[in-house]
């Protein structure tokens, strides 16, 4: 990351929080330097930036992402202080309105900010941040994090996802007054990771910018009439980058740093186009799934726990559990035959709520074994897989049927070994042998059609093979033997 000037949240020294409110909004600046929106960008279209939130950051600007009821993710960059510390928490103030107006109709403190600990204060790499807030935005939405698969298919080469913020409207202001899209386009990972690479969107050329796209991507937004270029710029920092699916918008990652915005710069206090057009650079959400889970932000529940008991006559009852402080919206359990059939459709899954945590998957094979596994889901994803739990399913109505002893014969080591058949398939049926001297009882269970019983030789026994289930048990005719 070595070509240009990076730009990053509003400095200080322009957005001083000593300066009254009225001076947030830049004076009008020349056509020439001018653009309608973020840097020509959109207004939003209504619910759009219900997540958004106008983040003053020690005396910066920033924007930044409501991502729960209490946490706000925003660029690192906007939290850092000098020699790689973290500002204070009173630093900070964060505002909402419903509309994405200026200024906020809502403000909230921060009780605690969280910078990434590898954040790079000159390679802005892992360049991402999380405000605690001191109490909640109501009437704010929240914006869901984005699953890996998600963002692999919404960050593909050459996909349009949106950024939003709050920040200038070029390079050298003004500030919007309210908050804006930019609908860009994403640039392929080859050409994002090297300085060397270029991608073009319509009439236009952009150079690569030599980025780790491990936990970074490239984008940036090409009008198609006018080839303006469509770029989110200073005081944009922090704000989201997402994509809308059938579920609502999805967090992808969040505005980081550029050079310039839009192709300009200022340079020795001049406005100059840039020869080489580069992309916007964008912090990814999901390589930081795991240290935003230790803070207390997750895109899913933890797995719940899971019990399962045999019910009705072809079903098995699921109860869930959980001790996750994450809010859980529903549970879902799903039955796999454990002879390796699979799933038995949709018939095999049941769904359960908090204030009820039961659930019952019926129309299952009654008296086979099912392997029982659980899901929670939270405002944002489902959770992993429980343990696996194994229940029967079912619960038997009528005795088993009487089983038949077809044979029964020395084997060579003494022992007498019975062949019986008929036996009842369902796994709540056990089905043993029972020998019996007068004098003596042995017993032995029927594995894969054969009990083996160890009987003392030189005595007549009398040998029946019975099958049992909580309902009752059926005997077969019994057959005697000399040992």
């Amino acid at each position: 990351m070595t070509k240009g000037r990076w730009r990053a949240g509003l400095a200080a020294a322009v957005m001083a929080a000593a300066l009254p409110t009225a001076l947030l909004v830049a004076p009008a600046v020349s056509a020439a330097e001018a653009s309608p929106r973020v840097v020509n960008g959109r207004e939003p279209v209504p619910g759009e930036v219900s997540a958004l939130v106008y983040v003053r950051a020690g005396g910066s600007i920033c924007s930044g992402t409501l991502v729960d009821a209490t946490h706000v993710i925003t660029a690192g960059h906007c939290v850092a202080a000098s020699g790689g510390t973290t500002k204070s928490p009173s630093s900070f103030t964060v505002g909402w309105s419903p509309t994405g107006a200026l200024p906020p109709t809502m403000w909230t403190g921060v009780s605690q900010a969280a910078l990434h600990p590898d954040y790079n204060d000159r390679t802005y790499v892992n360049d991402i941040a999380v405000l605690t807030l001191a109490s909640p935005l109501v009437g704010a939405t929240a914006m869901p994090l984005a699953t890996a698969s998600q963002a692999r298919t919404a960050l593909s080469a050459g996909a349009t996802v949106q950024a939003a913020g709050f920040g200038y409207t070029s390079v050298r202001g003004p500030l919007s007054d309210r908050a804006l899209v930019a609908d860009v386009t994403v640039v392929p990972n080859r050409v994002c990771r090297d300085d060397a690479l270029t991608y073009r969107i319509g009439d236009v050329s952009f150079v690569g910018l030599d980025v780790d796209t491990a936990t970074a991507v490239c984008a940036i937004g090409v009008q198609p009439a006018s080839n303006l270029i469509i770029d989110t710029c200073q005081g944009d920092s922090g704000g989201p980058l997402f994509s809308g699916t059938t579920a609502g918008p999805r967090l992808l990652g969040l505005v980081s740093v550029g050079v310039g915005c839009a192709g300009f710069d200022v340079r020795d206090g001049q406005l100059e186009e840039l020869t080489e057009k580069t992309p916007g650079v964008y912090t990814r959400i999901t390589p930081y799934l795991p240290w935003l889970a230790e803070i207390g932000v997750r895109a899913a529940p933890l797995a719940p726990t899971v019990t399962a008991i045999p019910a009705e006559a072809d079903g098995i009852r699921i109860t869930f559990a959980t001790t996750d402080a994450a809010p859980v919206l529903s549970y879902r359990a799903a039955a796999t035959a454990v002879d390796g059939t699979g799933t038995v459709g949709t018939a095999a899954q049941c769904t359960a709520t908090p204030a009820t945590p039961t659930c019952v998957i019926t129309g299952l094979v009654a008296g086979a074994s099912y392997s029982i596994v659980g899901y929670a889901l939270g405002a944002q994803a489902e959770s992993p897989a429980s343990e696996p739990v194994t229940s029967l399913a079912g619960i038997p109505s009528v005795r088993p049927s009487k089983p038949r002893i077809d044979s029964a014969k020395t084997t060579p080591s003494r022992r007498l070994a019975v062949i019986v058949s008929r036996i009842d398939p369902a796994g709540w049926t056990s089905t043993f042998v029972v020998c019996s001297s007068g004098e003596r009882t042995y017993r032995a269970d029927v594995i894969a059609g054969k009990a083996v019983l160890a009987l003392p030789s030189g005595a007549t026994y009398r040998c029946y093979a019975k099958s049992t289930n909580d309902v009752g048990g059926t005997r077969s005719r019994p057959i005697r033997v000399e040992v």
